[in-house]
């Protein structure tokens, strides 16, 4: 009987941990939840906060994950990894809301980031690292993970992906990534346009991650004496005014929800229990921030949405966002784009009498809020899919 020489011996160990580790990736789950962190705002804070949530309910093993190092620490529980063979250790990797495949975010937020913070010298680099970890790690992993867009927003993708010439990679990536849920119907139409299939299996309509978050308790809002309010996007004027005039016709008190859309400085996590519980002494509150709206809606209070007209989406905080969300959840009168002066004291008139039809049934937000748990219940149930296939 030959004996087996050491190299030999070493050969086929190599060759069996190999094995081992192939058969381990097929068999043991564990998910990157890829997350469009920003220490500045609170709305981001929910989207991550949700996902740390639903996945700790799982009992699932996972890994938050961000692909750029700040100069500053981030949190202790964030991953930073942009390594493409580290990336293939996972067996599902999540794109966990807000832009993140969309060229609408890679070609402003993530290139300026990019090059601020000294991995890139241009912004063709830029766009390009982002391209690379957004767009073709579904190719570049093939079958060693599955990956998937969680309730990403794609409005404006094929305007911004065409200055970079993004048109195909963006086609790849609706083709090839496992499953895509963009959070609402405009986003879906956009990125299944990008599809080599007119009705392609893998894309179907989410929500925004955000909502996954399940309050603890509902109150009655009706039973609440103020009204609550924030501004930060759309450039409202005569807020005073506006608020004064609401005031003197419900007699609520206006009262401010803290929140922060551009505030590192700002303890995040504080902000938002604060906003919670700001919104339960709420009959409702009205506002021109997205996630302030998602998170209001989804701890049971209603809100008035105030935007701008809408126009086309050349970046993550315009207003078109907001018309989109309020059709997803059928609740188009809680909707009310400003006037071209943007004043809050001339569509006052307006907040007012959907207050009012809030109160006497005219809007249900019953319904509302019965459609959203649908919403919700799908939305979740494709995720529990997704992690367990």
């Amino acid at each position: 009987m030959r004996s087996v020489s050491c190299v030999e011996m070493h050969h086929f160990i190599s060759w069996y941990v190999g094995l081992c580790r192939r058969t381990r990736r097929r068999f043991v789950r564990k998910v990157g939840v890829i997350c469009a962190f920003n220490p500045g705002n609170t709305g981001m804070f929910s989207v991550d906060l949700a996902a740390s949530q639903l996945f700790d309910a799982w009992n699932i093993d996972y890994t938050l994950i961000n692909f750029q190092k700040r100069p500053w620490r981030l949190p202790s529980k964030y991953l930073v990894c942009r390594n493409i063979d580290k990336l293939g250790r996972f067996s599902h990797l999540l794109y966990w809301g807000d832009f993140q495949n969309n060229p609408v975010y890679g070609t402003r937020d993530f290139a300026s980031r990019e090059m601020k913070f000294g991995n890139a010298r241009t912004v063709d680099m830029a766009v390009s690292n982002w391209a690379r970890l957004h767009l073709d790690l579904p190719d570049l992993l093939g079958k060693h993970a599955r990956v998937a867009s969680i309730g990403n927003c794609f409005l404006g993708a094929h305007e911004a992906a065409a200055q970079y010439a993004l048109g195909p990679s963006l086609a790849r990536f609706a083709d090839t990534a496992f499953r895509i849920l963009p959070r609402e119907t405009y986003s879906v139409n956009e990125i299944t346009s990008a599809s080599s299939s007119t009705s392609p299996p893998n894309i179907s309509t989410g929500i925004d991650p955000a909502f996954l978050l399940e309050p603890k308790e509902y109150h009655d809002f009706r039973d609440a004496h103020y009204f609550g309010y924030h501004f930060a996007r759309s450039d409202v004027r005569d807020i005073s005014e506006g608020l004064k005039a609401i005031e003197a016709r419900t007699s609520l008190v206006p009262l401010e929800v803290s929140w922060a859309v551009g505030n590192r400085k700002a303890k995040q996590k504080n902000l938002f229990y604060s906003a919670l519980a700001t919104m339960k002494k709420c009959r409702f509150v009205v506002t021109d921030v997205y996630h302030l709206a998602v998170n209001t809606l989804n701890h049971g209070t209603p809100v008035v949405l105030v935007s701008r007209k809408s126009s086309a989406t050349k970046s993550s905080v315009d207003d078109q966002k907001k018309y989109a969300l309020a059709e997803q959840l059928g609740a188009r009168p809680l909707h009310l784009p400003l006037a071209e002066d943007a004043s809050l004291a001339s569509q006052a008139g307006k907040i007012i009498e959907t207050y009012e039809s809030l109160m006497d049934d005219q809007i249900s937000f019953r319904e509302v809020m019965g459609g959203l748990r649908k919403q919700k219940d799908r939305f979740r149930s494709s995720i529990k899919e997704i992690v367990e296939a």
